[in-house]
This record gives C-alpha cells, structure tokens and sequence, in this order.
C-alpha cells in the first residue's frame, strides 16, 4: 500500500491511536498467555515525525543502543504499514530462556523461536485491528534483527515516509517484574481506515 501524501490531522492521529492500543492490549494478553503471568501495556505514544526524522529515538526503551532484537512486519490490508516488537539484549536473551530452556544455545533453534513469538503477538494485533475496522488485515513472514534492530527498522520504515510526514505510535509492554519488557512500533500507511465498521 502507497501511503498518502497530504498531511495528518488530528482525527487521523486519534484514530491510528486507538489501532494501535487496542492491537498493543492484546498482544500483551498473548505474552501474558506465553509467559504465565500478567502482562500490560502503556498508553501508546504518538509521534507525528517529518520524513527525514523517521530514525528518530523511540520514547521508551531507548537506552538498549545497539544490543536490540526486533521482529517487522508488514501489514497487508486495512491501514497497512508496519508492525515491530523491539526487544533489549538482556531481555531476548531471557525470552529465550523462558522459551527454550537448554536448547536456546542453539542460535537456529533460538532465532526460530523468536521469529515465531512475534508471529503471534503480531498475529492478535492485526486481528484485532481487523476486528475493529471490519477488514482483513494480515501480517507479512516476519523478518528478524538479532541486534541493532533499531538501525533495521528505520531502514525499513523510511521508504514509507511522505511529504505529509509519517505517524509512528509506540507502546510498551512488559510483565509485572518488567523482566520481559519490549516496544510495540506500528507505523500506519492509511489512517483514513474507519475504525467502525457499522457507523451510526
């Protein structure tokens, strides 16, 4: 999907606020489900960015530098754009732990892992989207970045950026300890998708 050049009012930026909450409120369910116990979310955070700012440091979990894992991907349907789950260092290396166990030294097996956590949690954000705006929405084959996710992210986020600027919405999940704790990114093409699918 070409996403749209004019610029982004304020009704745009509510409405790819309240996707993007409702999709990070379920994928924190699903890592609650995965890991045995309570996950949350912070209230998202939106960030109307100029095209040549789209690298710009993320609000939250910023202080991992270069030692960050990410999963992307691309959204076909409904608003498309992109989906990210960033992860800190310290904190891939426990998932995989929590995952795996002994077999998480083998990098195969834990790349796999990895790819197939985000799958599902970036599979409940999209079917939740789709739910709200009475449209399919699916996920692209996840792409993984076992470090300097950041860098990767941008690169892949910059090619969608117009002249009327991009929104990227971010939001954290974390467990009640904040041992398991990541950054949800989604980075909408179309946020004139209605968010109802039976307006009054």
């Amino acid at each position: 999907m070409t996403p749209p050049s004019h610029p982004i009012d304020e009704v745009q930026v509510d409405r790819a606020r309240e996707l993007a909450s409702i999709g990070a409120g379920h994928a924190a369910n699903a890592l609650a489900a995965m890991l045995g116990r309570p996950c949350t979310m912070r209230v998202p955070t939106v960030r109307l960015l100029s095209a040549d700012r789209v690298q710009a440091p993320y609000v939250a979990g910023d202080t991992a530098g270069h030692d960050r894992m990410g999963v992307f991907f691309e959204l076909d349907g409904g608003p498309g754009g992109v989906v990210a789950l960033l992860f800190p260092g310290e904190v891939r290396d426990r998932l995989i732990d929590s995952l795996l166990g002994d077999r998480g030294s083998d990098p195969e097996i834990a790349e796999s892992a990895l790819r197939e956590l985000g799958n599902i949690l970036v599979s409940h954000v999209a079917s939740s989207i789709a739910d709200t705006i009475g449209d399919s929405v699916v996920p692209s084959i996840p792409v993984l970045a076992m470090k300097d996710a950041g860098s990767a992210l941008a690169s892949l986020l910059a090619p969608r950026a117009t002249q009327g600027g991009a929104l990227r919405i971010e939001t954290e999940i974390a467990d009640e300890r904040r041992e398991i704790r990541g950054l949800l990114v989604f980075m909408p093409d179309d946020v004139e998708a209605p968010t109802d699918p039976h307006p009054a």
